[in-house]
């Protein structure tokens, strides 16, 4: 039997091509935009691979998604088919967990577009989620910064709860009962600001952007001023 690793870790990415659509006043052309959305998911990948997490997975219906992972020594899958009663990201990360239980007692599912993340803050908050659950807590999860989704949800690949991202999850995540990790929110600013919106972006920029993600917003800044209109 493969010898499990502590933690495997979970995203779950829609095609570049749809992605990230709130973020056009920042980003215009969709072509930039589908940049600044691979160059977020590889900052994120890079904070994981950084954290020296044995496996991590991405599941996409993009076979770009898919090529950017195993670049960054990640494993992606298609999208699955839609299970009742769960969302397209929930299945997706759902798929993912399961498709990790043959090497790691416990999956960590984790937004993708984290800009700013960095593995010193991943490795913490993943340590906290274990201490919680080694210590009987079925799951452990770290709300965004509005407080009212979630960031990352830790549960065991062999444990019944089921991922609930989207609007309200830190709430249903809670009830399901998962403990959440730092309530206050005094912790891992940079975990918490996933990025949908250029409110989200600014946030991002003022705690630092991740080299990749800094580089496709400054080529999305200089084609918007090349293709600028003489007035």
């Amino acid at each position: 039997m493969p010898v499990k690793s502590s933690v495997a870790v979970v995203l779950a990415v829609k095609a570049l091509d749809a992605a990230k659509s709130r973020l056009s006043q920042e980003v215009p052309s969709d072509v930039q935009r589908r940049e600044v959305v691979a160059a977020m998911l590889a900052d994120t990948m890079a904070a994981v691979r950084g954290a020296e997490v044995k496996r991590f997975t991405v599941v996409s219906p993009d076979p770009a998604v898919h090529r950017l992972a195993q670049e960054f020594g990640g494993l992606g899958i298609d999208e699955p088919a839609l299970i009742s009663g769960l969302s397209p990201l929930n299945t997706a990360l759902l798929t993912g967990i399961a498709a990790s239980a043959a090497t790691a007692d416990l999956a960590a599912a984790l937004q993708a577009d984290l800009a700013a993340l960095d593995t010193p803050t991943l490795r913490q908050a993943l340590a906290a989620a274990r201490t919680a659950i080694d210590s009987g807590a079925p799951a452990a999860f770290v709300a965004d910064r509005s407080g009212e989704g979630t960031a990352l949800l830790v549960v065991r690949t062999s444990g019944p709860l089921t991922p609930r991202f989207g609007p309200g999850s830190a709430a249903a995540h809670r009830a399901a009962g998962a403990v959440e990790l730092d309530p206050n929110r005094l912790q891992w600013p940079r975990l918490r600001t996933d990025v949908d919106t250029p409110e989200d972006l600014a946030t991002a920029r003022e705690l630092g952007l991740g080299p990749r993600t800094a580089a496709a917003l400054e080529g999305s800044n200089r084609h918007a001023r090349e293709t600028k209109p003489a007035s």
